[in-house]
């Protein structure tokens, strides 16, 4: 059975929490996001902070190379102020410099996984970019056109793949279905990226 390490720490956001995950996909067993709420006049409102769990393979970086990767993120002071194993775990933030001990630069595979996370992390994000564009400009248009609206190229199929996945770790291969934005033909043109991209949002 692989040996797994589990870690725990606290995000200022849900963007934080997300940015912190692509850095750590390549090793990433298990990832658990919790948000308190706060109940204000009877009614519910989210509080910003978010807790995170989540367990790396064994060969993953250490500790104090995690510490030297969250550092290298802007604006991700608190995650990197709370980071600690599940058994460590207070919550409560130890404040230092950016890459000063016990952060030491990671090795050279360890980096340059953690480099391939993020490009594909930027996959997703002009992905979604260009999925935001698109939504948007359907609700200004059936806005404008009241009752009149038609859907754009409703005769045309959204594009999808079939693609087998293998999971390292385990050796064991799921199917996934992977579709671009509907009618984006921008995309459509790039479907190995957006495979890739896709690949990224969707837990094995």
């Amino acid at each position: 059975m692989m040996n797994e390490i589990a870690y725990k720490f606290r995000a200022e956001c849900t963007a934080d929490a997300q940015t912190v995950r692509a850095v750590f996909l390549p090793w990433l067993m298990e990832w658990r996001e919790t948000r308190a709420n706060l109940q204000y006049e009877g009614v519910l409102h989210p509080m910003p902070d978010v807790d995170v769990e989540f367990t790396l393979a064994e060969e993953g970086p250490t500790l104090a190379e995690i510490l030297w990767l969250l550092d290298s993120i802007d604006n991700c002071h608190v995650v990197s102020d709370t980071i600690a194993t599940i058994e460590s775990y207070t919550e409560e933030r130890k404040f230092r410099g950016k890459f000063e001990s016990p952060a030491a630069r990671p090795r050279a595979s360890v980096l340059s996984q953690a480099m391939a996370g993020v490009r594909a992390r930027q996959k997703v994000l002009n992905l979604e970019l260009e999925r935001a564009l698109e939504l948007h400009r359907t609700y200004e248009a059936a806005s404008r056109s009241g009752e009149k609206w038609q859907p754009f190229r409703s005769e045309e199929p959204s594009p999808g793949w079939m693609v087998p996945i293998e999971h390292k770790q385990t050796g064991m291969t799921a199917i996934r279905s992977v579709s671009a934005p509907f009618g984006c033909k921008k995309w459509q043109k790039y479907e190995n990226q957006i495979i890739q991209a896709r690949l990224f949002t969707i837990s094995v």
